[in-house]
């Protein structure tokens, strides 16, 4: 019977630390892309509902940048406020809401671009709310958030592989 060479060569430690190090990088990293796939999600979610809010005419009845404040950098902060009056069940309304949120930037043009596309008098379409119909947008958000959800999706599965690299991995 002949010496097998590779069976007599020692084996080289399993480096524990090591491989602890890598798990806990992984959950890190996989916790990460937990977190920013939810956020993702959750825009994703408050833009479908939008879906289901009612679609009714209204009158535009104002329109106003507000350059008061400033920006966290110390520069003025253009903030759109859009004035518009809608019947909803019977009842008139006022919104100033040009989407959910408030529409905001540092760079005035940006902000006179929205401005232009609704003159005041001009007749408009806007999304009430049925939950709360005082809540009312002129443009709803935007799903772009389900359509992003693939990249924090590569962490969780990057910091998975890792974590099972790090405890099913022979030395």
């Amino acid at each position: 019977m002949k010496n097998n060479p590779s069976s007599n060569t020692p084996k080289p430690p399993v480096n524990v630390a090591g491989r602890i190090w890598k798990a806990f990088l992984g959950l890190g990293i996989a916790i990460a892309g937990w977190v920013f796939a939810l956020y993702l999600w959750g825009s994703y979610e408050r833009a479908a509902v939008m879906d289901s809010w009612t679609e009714v005419p209204c009158l535009i009845e104002a329109t106003n940048i507000d350059d008061s404040q400033l920006n966290q950098r110390g520069v003025p902060k253009y903030i759109l406020t859009i004035t518009y009056r809608y019947t909803h069940e019977g009842k008139e309304r006022i919104s100033d809401r040009y989407k959910r949120l408030p529409t905001e930037s540092s760079d005035p043009r940006k902000v006179e671009a929205k401005e232009k596309k609704y003159l005041v008098g001009e007749e408009s379409v806007c999304y009430v709310n049925p939950e709360n119909p005082d809540f009312a947008v002129l443009r709803k958000d935007s799903k772009a958030g389900l359509y992003s959800i693939w990249f924090p999706c590569l962490f969780i599965v990057g910091g998975a592989g890792m974590i099972l690299t790090a405890i099913l991995r022979r030395a």
